[in-house]
């Protein structure tokens, strides 16, 4: 799953761009500020820095974007509901913080009181390839 690093936005680009097609496919009726929606992730995928980069200019590079983002849904369909809020958490917290919590927060806030489970829980997060981990503080969102 590893071929390609994607920047994080790409990836989030492609994925939201991915859901508004499939939701506009199951609508006989398209409705305008879906289609404007789709058309401005379309632009923001297509324009995206990373195409100047050396692995952007590959003959496969969108190929394997898609295939990322398919195989990262799937990954996201297996997880458990704590698994979900977990990871949901940490985007959100990314998002604000621009930096990755620590266990103890991240327990605090779905409700585990021991860090052990919530080691356990990245773990997984992890195999499911979502997330990276250092020995640090540091996880890496893959998604």
């Amino acid at each position: 799953m590893d071929d390609t690093t994607f920047p994080l936005d790409l990836l989030q680009a492609m994925r939201e761009w991915s859901h508004v097609r499939a939701v506009l496919a199951r609508r006989p009726v398209k409705p305008p500020e879906l289609l404007n929606r789709l058309r401005t992730l379309e632009a923001r995928v297509a324009v995206h820095s990373f195409w100047e980069t050396e692995d952007g200019k590959s003959p496969s590079a969108r190929d394997d974007l898609r295939r990322r983002v398919r195989e990262m849904k799937a990954a996201e369909g297996r997880l458990t509901d704590r698994q979900r809020r977990i990871l949901a958490w940490i985007r959100g917290w990314v998002a604000e913080h621009g930096e990755a919590p620590t266990q103890r927060q991240i327990g605090e806030a779905v409700g585990l009181s021991s860090t052990a489970s919530v080691a356990y829980q990245l773990t997984r997060l992890e195999q499911a390839g979502l997330i990276g981990r250092s020995r640090s503080r540091g996880i890496a969102l893959r998604w």
